[in-house]
């Protein structure tokens, strides 16, 4: 179990250095901390992992940082306090790589846009044809951003000309303006479709548009090891506990947290 195996691993790494100590009667259990810097879209499984994480090892405490990938990736060189980082960009993750600010990176899951609309379907959209009409105000991710780069794929592979898109940063602040009907219909992440509480829903798309999007509307999450966050006297309980983190991530109980966001998960 992970619980088991980091909780050995931090009791070598946190051993004490002299013989006094080590043969103290009661001493204080000492308290570290991790930091995991995510994707927003990560927010939901993440949060579910963290809490079973600390469970577990009572000893550790995990605080999760929120935001794009690219911001992230281009800030870990002047981050003592991040130990893992989880990107929705494969580029960010390279850039992260080519500074030499992560090292074990692996792929995990995969998101997909989807075709998204309000509660109750107003406009009777029923493909991604529709995001081409001149009566809908269509919702897009910047493209900049990772899903804003998986839904350019999916239009251009549907052959789909947009005439007016109303941009966002994130599928996050497109799935609220869908949840608030300020937007007819928008491609976002599966997972923010999951998240709003029926506030927003899929539209009922044809064989072929979910055939595209299966394909071509994807981002890769890359999960990373920090070094630069093993600092201090405890950096060997730190690496030992991120690691046991990462390992949660990918285990059959990371996969099942994935797949219950909206995500799919790799096998290792």
């Amino acid at each position: 179990m992970i619980g088991r195996r980091v909780t050995a691993v931090l009791v070598v790494a946190l051993a004490c250095g002299g013989v006094s100590a080590c043969t103290a009667e009661e001493s204080e259990p000492t308290v570290i901390s991790i930091g995991v810097a995510a994707a927003p879209s990560l927010s939901g499984a993440f949060t579910e992992l963290i809490g079973i994480f600390e469970q577990e090892n009572p000893d550790v405490r995990v605080h999760l940082e929120l935001g794009r990938s690219h911001t992230i990736a281009e800030g870990l060189a002047d981050r003592t306090d991040i130990n893992v980082f989880a990107s929705a960009s494969e580029q960010a993750m390279t850039l992260a790589l080519e500074q030499g600010t992560v090292t074990d990176t692996q792929v995990f899951a995969r998101n997909h846009v989807v075709v998204a609309v309000p509660s109750g379907n107003p406009r009777e959209v029923t493909g991604l044809a529709d995001l081409s009409r001149p009566d809908l105000r269509v919702g897009l991710c910047e493209l900049e951003a990772p899903c804003g780069q998986a839904a350019d794929l999916l239009l251009g592979a549907a052959g789909v000309v947009t005439p007016d898109v109303d941009r966002d940063e994130g599928s996050r602040g497109l799935a609220a303006r869908l949840a608030d009907n300020e937007l007819d219909v928008g491609l976002v992440y599966r997972t923010d479709v999951a998240s709003s509480n029926g506030w927003v829903t899929l539209a009922d798309v044809d064989e072929r548009d979910r055939a595209l999007i299966q394909a071509t509307g994807m981002t890769r999450y890359v999960l990373a090891r920090v070094p630069g966050g093993e600092d201090g006297p405890d950096a060997g309980a730190e690496r030992a506990a991120a690691g046991a983190f990462r390992e949660l991530v990918t285990s059959d109980r990371g996969r099942r947290a994935l797949e219950n966001a909206g995500l799919d998960a790799l096998p290792d």
